[in-house]
């Protein structure tokens, strides 16, 4: 024991003379945080590594000389040696420090090096909750591990080319033995470090950045951009009636049928909404989009629903309105759909089935006389939405109460039975006009 712990002694010596690389100062300079965590015995694995770079070669070419001078003769390709030399070229091979490429890679503890928070979720979105359940296993299956290696360097007497130096060495993180770099400054892994490592942020980008929730949000915001632009559509066809019926003729029907033609600027408020979902969206985040878009998919149900209660009074006809009550059914479904992507899913799947089991079913019938818009499980299922629908924007609101004016203008009471709309509140909010002689 005493002869082997002198042995490495000298060892040591001969490579500090040989300038061999220190593990410690090494280690210190670009991974102090790791240097910290490790037991002796490993920056002491480490130090062996650097210390063989030096003293190798050195031991291998005396050994080689030995060998070379134990040749005495030779026939064929039969060398006969002197076994003295052979010996003392076998007790100086001995020498050798072993090193292997398992060596060049120490499994560390992650627990020491995860900074708290890392695998936290910096967003409200639940995919990034799940995706980085699927990190945490990850690395505690992979495991971290220091790597150590020796980087191609400038040949001192001829710049132009390179060398392996064994004087010159790096060590760096991986997500397994033979696994992409960790990105750390000083071996702490941050939620940034775990991010920036190539296969994680990979993962990262597919299942949160363009996941299930962020891809839903992003359909749903086109669809009901579209379902805005077509409301628009019908309801400047509506306006054009007025110019193209005969002289009177527009006018009486309205009259007779009490009916009201809103103002085009109804659509203003829900493009907004739309707008800033877009914008909340950007951080990835998913309430604050999510609540913009459920309120703009309300307003546009709302919107429509009153251009069909118009069309239904003015006696325009149900052939003429079938525009009108897609965009009311859109509007609808989006609304359902950009409820159920986070905490109210079940909730919103459970008043939905229950709505329609109740109702029978909505339909869309009538006489000659227009079109009669649904039935009671209609009713009952636009209650559902609009009751969930405030209950989301109560939640926002306790948390981002600045916000209140932008989403407060809508009314959370459901229309009448036989329709598959909401309400709006009277007023200006509203954007209801005051009738067909208010145009130009």
């Amino acid at each position: 024991m005493g002869d082997s712990r002198s042995s490495s002694d000298v060892m040591r010596k001969k490579a500090i003379a040989l300038h061999a690389a220190d593990a410690g100062f090494l280690l210190n300079t670009t991974l102090p945080h790791v240097l910290r965590q490790m037991t002796p015995a490993q920056v002491q694995q480490v130090q062996r590594i650097m210390d063989a770079a030096v003293l190798n070669p050195g031991i291998q070419k005396e050994a080689d000389d030995l060998y070379r001078r134990s040749i005495l003769g030779r026939i064929g390709n039969q060398f006969y040696r002197d076994p003295d030399m052979t010996r003392r070229a076998d007790r100086v091979r001995g020498k050798l420090i072993a090193v292997g490429e398992a060596d060049k890679r120490i499994r560390l503890n992650v627990d020491t090096l995860l900074e708290p928070g890392a695998l936290e979720p910096a967003t409200d979105n639940p995919d990034e909750a799940e995706y980085l359940k699927k990190v945490k296993a990850i690395v505690q299956g992979r495991g971290v591990w220091l790597r150590i290696g020796q980087p191609w360097v400038r040949r001192p007497d001829d710049p132009s080319s390179v060398m392996i130096s064994p004087q010159v060495f790096q060590v760096w993180l991986s997500l397994g033995p033979d696994g992409d770099q960790i990105p750390t400054k000083d071996g702490r892994i941050d939620r940034e470090a775990l991010l920036n490592t190539t296969t994680l942020g990979a993962g990262y980008y597919t299942e949160v950045d363009r996941g299930r929730v962020q891809r839903a949000l992003e359909r749903e915001m086109t669809r009901l951009t579209l379902d805005i632009e077509e409301g628009v559509q019908e309801h400047n066809r509506l306006r054009a009636r007025y110019r193209n019926a005969a002289p009177g003729v527009a006018e009486i029907s309205d009259f007779v049928g009490g009916a009201d033609l809103p103002d085009i600027s109804i659509w203003d408020y829900p493009s907004s909404l739309v707008l800033k979902a877009r914008q909340a969206k950007i951080h990835g985040n998913v309430m604050a989009p999510q609540t913009y878009l459920v309120v703009a998919a309300v307003a546009t149900r709302n919107a429509a629903q009153l251009l069909t209660t118009y069309a239904e009074k003015s006696g325009t006809g149900a052939a003429q309105i079938v525009g009108v009550l897609k965009v009311l059914k859109t509007a609808g479904q989006v609304a359902e759909v950009a409820l159920a992507l986070t905490g109210v899913v079940a909730l919103a799947r459970g008043t939905m089935m229950a709505a329609g089991a109740g109702g029978g079913g909505a339909v869309m019938g009538g006489g000659a006389g227009g079109g009669v818009i649904g039935g009671g499980a209609g009713a009952a299922a636009d209650a559902s939405v609009d009751e969930l629908a405030e209950e989301l924007v109560k939640r926002y609101l306790a948390k981002n109460p600045e916000v209140a004016a932008d989403l407060n203008k809508v009314r959370w009471v459901p229309g009448p039975k036989g329709t598959v709309s909401g309400g709006v509140k009277p007023g200006p909010s509203s954007g209801v006009g005051t009738g067909f002689h208010k145009w130009p």
